[in-house]
């Protein structure tokens, strides 16, 4: 009886594991070739929350986000002038454990990090740290 409580116990903590931060290129998978949009509503202090864009937001006037492949390439959307998207392409690559390193080309939007808190494939929690220029 109490072998199959370990045994849940055991389970549990290994998804926890597995969805926490980014230990190998298994959990970077997860974010690979989605458009991320910011679920604004659920940020807290510092933390900012993305969720697929086929996720059933409430409405809202606009919302940013970020597209991640495989190959290197990131995907930056910002609010474009005629309220639309705008995308500005960079790159990004892996710069530590649970950190993406992302660097555009042009002088806007600017160079950033982003540290990778959590990521399920319904939803990341990231924190972004702007660099200085």
């Amino acid at each position: 009886m109490h072998l199959k409580y370990i045994c849940g116990l055991v389970l549990l903590g290994f998804s926890f594991m597995s969805t926490t931060c980014l230990r190998n290129s298994d959990q970077l998978s997860l974010l690979y070739d989605k458009t991320w949009l910011h679920a604004v509503e659920e940020d807290s202090a510092d933390v900012l929350v993305y969720r697929p864009n086929t996720y059933a937001f409430p409405p809202s006037r606009g919302r940013t986000g970020f597209g991640l492949e495989e190959n290197g390439t990131f995907r930056l959307l910002s609010i474009a002038p005629t309220d639309g998207l705008e995308e500005h392409i960079g790159s990004w690559k892996k710069k530590d454990k649970n950190i993406l390193q992302v660097r555009f080309n042009e002088n806007e939007p600017g160079n950033f990090d982003l540290e990778i808190i959590s990521a399920r494939p319904d939803l990341i929690k990231a924190r972004k740290i702007n660099l200085s220029q």
